[in-house]
């Protein structure tokens, strides 16, 4: 049996209904950069991606993105793929760090009053931490935490 090829995590590809109002909430929820943006005249669908600024590499790309892919699945190339939005729900989420509680607790009361608090702010242990998390434009849910082990 041939070795298992090295693998490293470089994106998650979430389709959005309107990519400016997209980015507008990761621009006032998160210091997330978009670092590369297109349109692609084949597919005629729109794309942004976003980055922490701390993962950017010497050649302006980054370790990991965000994609977010705005219009109609081409399906002369999807085929019969199913064309739906909002995949992180239930307990799936991206998974943001803050510095602190109050940071949480901000980000928590600012996604109160825009009515997309989805959990918390609350303590949940010594693994996940002090937590919230908002729900974006498309029913992506965010967690931001601090006090987590990983992050």
């Amino acid at each position: 049996m041939p070795a298992t090829p090295n693998s490293l995590l470089t994106h998650i590809a979430l389709p959005v209904r309107d990519l400016s109002a997209t980015l507008a909430f990761y621009e006032k929820y998160t210091t997330l950069a978009v670092i590369h943006e297109r349109f692609d005249d084949e597919t005629q669908m729109r794309t942004a991606w976003l980055a922490n600024e701390r993962d950017r590499t010497v050649d302006e790309a980054a370790r990991f993105v965000i994609v977010l892919i705005e219009g109609k699945l081409p399906t002369n190339i999807t085929g019969d793929i199913e064309e739906s939005y909002g995949f992180l729900t239930s307990i799936s989420h991206l998974g943001l760090s803050l510095e602190t509680r109050e940071e949480v607790d901000a980000i928590a009361e600012m996604a109160r009053e825009e009515g997309c608090l989805l959990l918390g702010p609350m303590y949940r242990n010594e693994v996940v931490g002090y937590i919230c998390i908002v729900t974006d434009p498309d029913g992506n849910n965010l967690e931001f935490s601090v006090e987590q082990v990983l992050g």
